[in-house]
């Protein structure tokens, strides 16, 4: 997909011009924990279900964030979660109505466990991964009528309001990716890399997604 291949290329140009300096500087991650934070693109994706269903998902975007354990300067375990927005194009088979059209915006929640293979032992290293873990979908269309709550507020007094439950599913996902890491003073780093999550919905559509992650992260 797009949004892979110029990851590619930025990463093969970053490695080229990246200093002799940035691999030989000494680090010391082994033993250590790190959390990060940063910016999660996704790509587009198509994917094609039973009975002509089908959606096309449009490029979006959201929120990264990570933890993990460094056992030595090269291996690594960390839980990623990403949380995301996007457009989409939906056509449901449905029993009542049959084919029906949807227009809406998707939001996701990704999270894997990923064992991690920091190439080299230096504050810059290339690294590659790859996971486990789950994908919650929430198409953001009511899918029956309110629900009614009230409770008492202490500014507002006796306040009433509805809450609509929506089409949504838990499937199981795995991961593989590849990036770059660079760490500098005081326990930071940063890190952008390409993923791709396969999604096993279990309705004849498997979708995967392709996304970009950068994030700026603490040792501790």
């Amino acid at each position: 997909m797009r949004i892979a291949r110029l990851l590619i290329i930025s990463l093969t140009l970053f490695s080229l011009q990246a200093q002799a300096q940035w691999v030989s500087s000494s680090t010391q991650r082994a033993g250590k924990w790190e959390t990060n934070v940063g910016l999660y693109l996704t790509g587009s994706e198509s994917s094609g279900g039973l009975n002509e269903s089908s959606v096309d998902i449009d490029s979006g975007y959201g929120l990264a964030f990570g933890v993990g354990y460094n056992f030595t300067q090269n291996l690594a375990l960390r839980f990623d979660g990403a949380w995301s927005r996007a457009d989409y194009d939906a056509v449901l088979d449905t029993e009542d109505n049959g084919l029906v059209e949807i227009n809406h915006r998707l939001s996701a929640f990704n999270g894997q466990f990923n064992g991690v293979w920091n190439i080299l032992d230096g504050a810059f290293t290339p690294y590659v991964q790859a996971g486990i873990g789950w994908t919650f979908l929430d198409s953001n269309v009511t899918d029956g009528p309110p629900s009614t709550g009230c409770w008492w507020d202490p500014w507002w007094g006796y306040v009433c309001s509805n809450f609509y439950s929506t089409y949504s599913e838990t499937n199981f996902s795995w991961n593989v990716g590849a990036g770059l890491r660079y760490e500098f003073g005081r326990g930071m780093f940063v890190r952008g890399g390409w993923e791709q999550t396969n999604i096993d919905g279990g309705s004849g559509a498997d979708p995967s997604f392709d996304a970009f992650r950068a994030e700026l992260g603490w040792l501790f």
